[in-house]
């Protein structure tokens, strides 16, 4: 299946999906975890460089599928489902035995640096939103889809990950844990350096009920307009060591967040790929008139540019 975005160079299209699964288990999710479930899918899109350019697509993404399924043994909520427990407000629980979900696709007309450049435009832009799965997928929908959605494209000169996490189930320091231990089995570790722990009791053990059929039937979503004019929310951190999953064949060359979750005033802050230098790349969503001022305000763009 192609996407038309009027430019046959800039089209991805979808080569083939599959399930990756570890054994069955079950985990409860806290109080805490249910705010999240009407807020939309977690995604994120690392580019990377591949050494024999777009033919080593086959043999890197057959590497990271089964790194993949090693590192769900270990990440085991990722490849479930959300559940309610029988009886009035029960409690929500993970199922973790139907898998994540893996897409393979191609945009071979597109490079990394049309992509990962300073100065990529508008096109770039809509693009890279194809490259993640799950735009407009709301939490709420991991009752029915998988938890974890990752899409392999592969690019003229090298690969676009793009992942989508069920934001109920894993934080931003859960998600950054996950991908660097997915790259150190992909580089051929036996276990993650890091084990992860997934028992919520350990953190908080308040639990409260939740009766998805009233909430269904008459459901309150959260709307970015609920936050009140002139908010500002941040995400993730520069302290997440985004450029350092490394799944054998180099850094990433750019760390992006998808569409999702973005509004007037979100802020994603990511770590700058030089490293330990103190450098922080800033993804900032705002409506266009005051974009269009920020973006001619020459005491920012001077403070931007130090």
């Amino acid at each position: 299946m192609a996407v038309d975005n009027g430019d046959a160079a800039m089209a991805v299209a979808v080569t083939g999906t599959r399930t990756v699964a570890p054994a069955k288990t079950k985990v409860t999710l806290a109080t805490f975890d249910l705010p999240y479930i009407t807020f939309y899918y977690n995604q994120k899109l690392l580019l990377y460089r591949l050494p024999q350019g777009a033919a080593d697509f086959q043999d890197v993404t057959a590497r990271m599928a089964d790194a993949l399924g090693d590192a769900l043994a270990y990440f085991y909520p990722l490849a479930g489902r959300i559940r309610q427990e029988k009886g009035d407000g029960g409690a929500l629980y993970v199922d973790g035995e139907e898998g994540a979900e893996v897409v393979e696709a191609a945009a071979e007309g597109v490079s990394v640096d049309q992509l990962a450049g300073e100065d990529c435009g508008e096109e770039a832009e809509k693009l890279m939103q194809q490259l993640i799965p799950y735009t407009g997928v709301m939490n709420l929908e991991g009752l029915h889809r998988p938890l974890l959605a990752v899409q392999f494209t592969k690019l003229k000169d090298g690969l676009a990950v793009g992942c989508a996490f069920n934001h109920a189930v894993l934080d931003g320091t859960a998600t950054w844990h996950f991908m660097s231990s997915w790259a150190e089995l992909c580089r051929g570790a036996a276990a993650p350096s890091a084990l992860p722990i997934h028992n919520r009791a350990m953190a908080r053990s308040v639990r409260v009920g939740l009766t998805l059929d009233e909430y269904e039937a008459a459901p309150k979503l959260f709307h970015y307009s609920d936050a009140g004019p002139n908010c500002v929310a941040v995400g993730s951190s520069p302290r997440f060591r985004v450029y350092d999953v490394d799944f054998g064949f180099g850094r990433p060359e750019r760390v992006r967040s998808g569409g999702n979750n973005k509004f007037d005033g979100m802020v994603y802050l990511y770590p700058g790929r030089g490293g330990d230098s103190g450098g922080i790349d800033v993804e900032l969503a705002l409506q266009p008139e005051p974009m269009q001022r920020l973006e001619k305000d020459e005491e920012f763009l001077q403070v931007a540019a130090a």
